[in-house]
């Protein structure tokens, strides 16, 4: 596997338990965190590491191996992946060189981007949500702008977010949530200096979901004083402004984009894959690659399609963990060389956090062309909240990951909510 993210690490746990298989995972970086929190991260709500499954010691309890490494190029001829070096982060020292590892079936989910579609400005001043380090960096952003608006009467913090669908619209939230808990808990009072714009080109805020969960997501956020500005592109982004295909201009002490999914830009070169639009590979009904053998792709980096004519599987977190599912199951037949069954995608339904204690989401009906159950309020969040702890329990089983939920519980009552560092 090739990816630790929600499906490669779901994957190699699933399969190392087996015992019969030698499992080996590659990750350019040193833990695995669920993408679905790294919105809580940026914002203050979780602390660094928190959350962060260390690769080496979950290898060690769970069957297979890990090797660190950023994937480089892909050899389907001589069945063999190329990696390039490893250094330590802070001493640039080498700990690795250059090196190769074959495989007799390779599993690729190294994830995806942002997709900034070519947008002028967007990589040059815009924080993204890709990865903990970004997160951890747009923290940094925020606290800083905090504390000198708290020894500035005058001054406001303003923050624009290019993206209305659920990464957009948690941040949104969940800054405005941590933004109260440094005047509750840090003696800090940015919270009534903060404006919050949410823009996107779609008519709506989610635009994926029923219309009338959008509309309940949009009145949440103008309730917490979130600006949001739906029906409108960003033509261009400059230093401290984004400018809209209207010809107004939003200023922004700090620009996020969270707009859109698209694959990482080193799948071109790596390998003979047939590639969708935005660069996602195609795969089969079985998840293999098109056009190679013995390679499979899941998670955000894969275009799947949820029937042989329908629409693509979406690059999101139930997504993964059902592939990862049903890779777990079809690759040991096929490897035994038995006829495997072609993956499906079931739609569980959408969930939303809007802050400490709401969320909003639906769930399917189950009939045909009828409305999706809505789901509102603290019963949402909470069912929200359990598919972070089904994450784990996939990872370390039920009693550990009933452990660390207490462990956040008991976190939760001593410390304060939103970390000041």
């Amino acid at each position: 596997m090739v990816g630790g993210g929600a499906a490669g690490i779901e994957l190699a746990t699933r399969l190392g338990k087996r015992g019969d298989l030698d499992v080996a995972l590659v990750d350019r970086d040193a833990s695995h965190f669920w993408k679905p929190r790294l919105h809580e991260l940026a914002a203050g709500l979780l602390g660094d590491g928190e959350e962060a499954v260390p690769f080496l010691a979950h290898a060690q309890s769970h069957g297979y191996r890990y090797e660190p490494g950023a994937l480089k190029r892909v050899d389907t001829e001589a069945r063999s992946i190329d990696l390039e070096e490893v250094r330590l982060p802070q001493t640039d020292e080498l700990i690795l060189p250059p090196r190769s590892l074959r495989y007799d079936t390779l599993v690729l989910a190294f994830g995806s981007r942002v997709n900034d579609f070519g947008t002028p400005g967007v990589l040059e001043y815009c924080d993204m949500l890709d990865s903990p380090a970004q997160a951890v960096a747009l923290r940094r952003k925020i606290l800083a702008l905090a504390l000198r608006s708290a020894g500035d009467p005058d001054r406001r913090i303003s923050i624009g977010i290019v993206g209305a669908g659920a990464t957009g619209v948690e941040l949104a939230a969940e800054l405005h949530h941590a933004f109260n808990d440094m005047h509750r808990y840090g003696g800090l009072d940015p919270a009534s200096k903060l404006d919050i714009t949410l823009m996107d080109m779609a008519p709506r805020v989610l635009p994926a979901v029923d219309p009338r969960t959008s509309a309940s997501a949009q009145r949440i956020l103008e309730r917490m004083g979130v600006t949001v500005r739906v029906g409108v592109g960003v033509d261009s982004v400059k230093r401290g402004a984004f400018h809209l295909s209207d010809g107004s201009t939003v200023p922004c002490d700090i620009q996020v984009w969270a707009a859109g999914v698209t694959g990482h830009d080193m799948v071109r070169g790596l390998g003979p894959f047939q590639l969708s639009k935005d660069r996602r590979i195609i795969v089969d009904g079985q998840l293999a690659a098109l056009g190679v053998e013995h390679v499979y792709a899941i998670g955000d980096c894969a275009f799947a399609t949820t029937t042989p004519d329908g629409p693509s599987v979406p690059p999101t977190a139930q997504a993964a963990h059902q592939q990862a599912s049903y890779l777990s199951r079809a690759l040991p037949r096929a490897i035994r060389g038995e006829s495997v069954a072609p993956f499906t995608y079931h739609a569980k339904g959408t969930l939303v956090s809007l802050g400490e204690r709401q969320a909003t989401g639906e769930l399917p009906s189950g009939a045909r062309g009828k409305a999706p159950i809505p789901m509102r309020g603290w019963l949402a969040k909470m069912l929200y909240v359990s598919l972070q702890h089904m994450h784990r329990a996939t990872l370390h089983g039920w009693p550990r990951a009933s452990a660390l939920w207490l462990a956040d519980w008991l976190r939760n009552t001593t410390l304060p909510p939103v970390k000041l560092h």
